[in-house]
């Protein structure tokens, strides 16, 4: 849903070198029959990486607040924050999408309607080793091979 903006003037796609929001912010955007998106604010903790469409982002280990980085692996799946929707600089803040339909970044490896979580190369999912494991996403999409964004319904809780 394009043209969405918060009170506070700020939208899913604002991304600027200084903070507009508290990081952790969470902005939620209605998206018609597909629910609700949830976005939170988060800082690109990356030297020289930006964060592109699809991308996991975690926790960054040295910080207690949301600052991110690419994904480095096979993280543990609470360590997700959320998923990249659009670039975000490296330096920069910006949202990433939480919880809501989106783009995810898979393997080669995903099927639709199958979990997925942090696979061993960075900023990828893959389909998880049992259904009793711990997941970001579902899969909406078979992915067509590696490096391939589909669609799936994100659910971050790092």
């Amino acid at each position: 849903m394009s043209g969405f903006t918060s009170a506070a003037g700020i939208s899913p796609t604002t991304v600027t070198t200084s903070a507009q929001a508290p990081l952790g912010f969470e902005l939620v955007q209605p998206d018609g029959d597909k629910g609700l998106k949830v976005w939170v604010y988060v800082f690109n903790d990356e030297a020289a990486t930006d964060f592109t469409e699809g991308a996991l982002v975690q926790r960054d280990a040295a910080a207690s607040t949301y600052d991110a980085i690419v994904s480095t692996g096979a993280v543990s799946p609470q360590r997700i924050i959320g998923v990249a929707q659009h670039t975000i600089a490296a330096g920069s803040y910006g949202f990433v999408l939480k919880r809501g339909i989106g783009k995810i970044l898979c393997d080669g490896n995903v099927t639709a309607n199958s979990a997925v979580c942090p696979d061993a190369s960075a900023a990828t999912a893959t389909d998880v080793a049992a259904v009793t494991d711990a997941a970001v996403a579902v899969a909406l999409a078979d992915d067509t091979g590696a490096a391939t964004k589909v669609d799936a319904m994100i659910m971050c809780v790092g």
